[in-house]
C-alpha cells in the first residue's frame, strides 16, 4: 500500500483535508461553547456566562491558530468571527454589569469583523468563471 505525501503547509491541499482536527473538534467546542454563554446570559446567570465567554474566546483564538497557515479566505473567516466573539463578549459583560454597551469598543469590532468577512467571501469566489473565451 503507498502512503499519501502529506499536503505542503499553506497550500489549497491542506485546506481541503476533510476533518481537521479544528473543524472535527475545535469548530464544534466553539459553537457549543458560544451557545452555552448567550443561554447563560439569557438566565442572568452571570459567573457561569463569563466562565463559557472564556471557553469561547479560547476556542476562537484556538481555531485562528489551528488555521493560520491556511488559505486566506479560511483566515479572514476566522478573525471575523474572533471579531463577533469579541463584541458579543463586551455586551455580555456590559449587559451582566447593568451598563450600557460601549459603542466605542463594539462598533470598531464590528467594522472590523465585517470588513474580514467580506474579504473571505471575496476569497471565496471563484472568479476564474468570468474569464472570457480564449483569453
Amino acid at each position: 500500500m503507498q502512503e499519501r505525501e502529506a499536503p505542503e503547509v499553506g497550500t489549497d491541499a491542506e485546506c481541503d483535508e476533510p476533518r481537521s482536527f479544528a473543524k472535527r473538534v475545535v469548530d464544534p467546542l466553539n459553537s457549543i461553547a458560544w451557545f452555552l454563554m448567550d443561554a447563560l446570559w439569557m438566565c442572568k446567570l452571570a459567573w457561569s456566562a463569563y466562565l463559557f465567554a472564556a471557553l469561547t474566546i479560547v476556542t476562537g483564538v484556538w481555531l485562528l491558530v489551528l488555521g493560520w497557515r491556511r488559505k486566506s479566505g479560511l483566515l479572514f473567516a476566522d478573525l471575523g468571527l474572533n471579531c463577533w466573539i469579541a463584541m458579543n463578549t463586551v455586551w455580555l459583560v456590559a449587559d451582566l454589569n447593568g451598563q450600557p454597551t460601549p459603542l466605542e469598543v463594539a462598533v470598531p469590532l464590528a467594522v472590523v469583523g465585517a470588513i474580514f468577512l467580506a474579504l473571505a467571501a471575496w476569497y471565496a469566489q471563484d472568479f476564474r468563471r468570468l474569464r472570457i473565451n480564449g483569453r
